[in-house]
């Protein structure tokens, strides 16, 4: 039913959708917590306004669900809890610089009533991008912001990278590339990589397992490409690299089969096995960020429709 009701919410919205939504919320006893600040509603009315906001603003816009959990328990014969973990991204017919990225965390209560189950509560939040692993509060960014006026270069750079990895983010790799691109960049690869089974890893092992192996693969990355090369973590598991010198094509066909073969070792002695798929594009005079990206993700795609684990053009 909480699967159901998100996907009604979030990524197939529709009439009857809405009055599925409406019809399993208590009306009595609804309260709900969301990730905006306005999103504080502590009865059905006040909800109802912000949900009917909500369905006007979002008009036009789908999502599409990358990965989600869920997980219920039994609170007494007439109550339980359910929580989990939506990760879903914006989709769109038309390429796009940037894609709303949405990865919920929830919890909603129900209570029974009869032969159905109706939410009297709903908590759902968004990690704090800024919190480092094992910390309790976002410790390390705030002592960095506090030394802000003395290290104004480093918390620029800091800006630039993404939070899991460290390697660029997508909007700081999308610049650098611009920028090689203009000064001339012809003969550089520009490599598109998409983890194959990740879901399988967190669907078996768990989310904190998930984000141990988007670490440890930007850590291959970095191994493979160790010299004269732009990382970025477009998003999710999709990862990029960018030459910052001509290669040839046997140059740039044979770092995508050692990034494969380095990846895929890494599956040995684990319960769920580990790989990529490349996709390979050549930079011309003339080209933009969008045109390798486009043709890049085209040549990814065919490597996925081939079986995985392997490199296109």
């Amino acid at each position: 039913m909480t699967q159901a009701l998100w996907r009604a919410y979030v990524i197939e919205p529709s009439d009857e959708g809405l009055q599925f939504i409406l019809a399993s919320l208590d009306p009595e006893e609804l309260s709900l917590i969301g990730t905006g600040k306005h999103e504080f509603y502590r009865d059905f009315e006040s909800f109802l306004q912000g949900f009917q906001n909500d369905q006007a603003e979002s008009q036009g816009v789908t999502f599409e669900i990358l990965d989600e959990y869920y997980e219920a328990r039994q609170l007494g014969s007439d109550s339980c809890i359910v929580f989990g973990t939506l990760w879903v991204r914006e989709k769109t017919d038309q390429p796009k610089p940037l894609l709303v990225e949405m990865d919920t965390r929830f919890t909603l209560t129900f209570r029974r009533e009869g032969d159905r189950w109706l939410v009297t509560h709903l908590h759902h939040s968004m990690p704090n991008a800024d919190q480092q692993r094992d910390e309790y509060y976002p410790k390390t960014v705030t002592e960095q912001a506090n030394a802000a006026l003395k290290y104004s270069k480093a918390l620029e750079r800091r800006a630039e990278l993404d939070s899991m990895t460290e390697l660029l983010n997508h909007a700081a790799f999308e610049k650098y590339v611009s920028s090689e691109l203009i000064d001339g960049g012809t003969g550089s690869a520009f490599f598109m990589i998409d983890l194959d089974y990740f879901k399988e890893v967190n669907d078996t092992l768990g989310h904190p397992e998930g984000d141990r192996v988007i670490r440890e693969f930007a850590d291959v990355l970095g191994q493979v490409f160790a010299r004269d090369a732009l990382l970025g973590r477009l998003g999710g598991d999709e990862f990029a690299v960018f030459t910052t010198c001509a290669v040839s094509v046997e140059e740039a066909e044979a770092k995508a089969q050692e990034l494969i073969d380095t990846w895929k070792g890494r599956s040995q002695g684990r319960p769920v096995r580990l790989g990529c798929s490349v996709g390979i594009v050549r930079a011309v005079r003339g080209d933009t960020f969008y045109d390798l990206y486009r043709a890049a993700d085209g040549a990814l795609y065919e490597s996925k429709r081939g079986g995985r684990g392997r490199f296109s053009w």
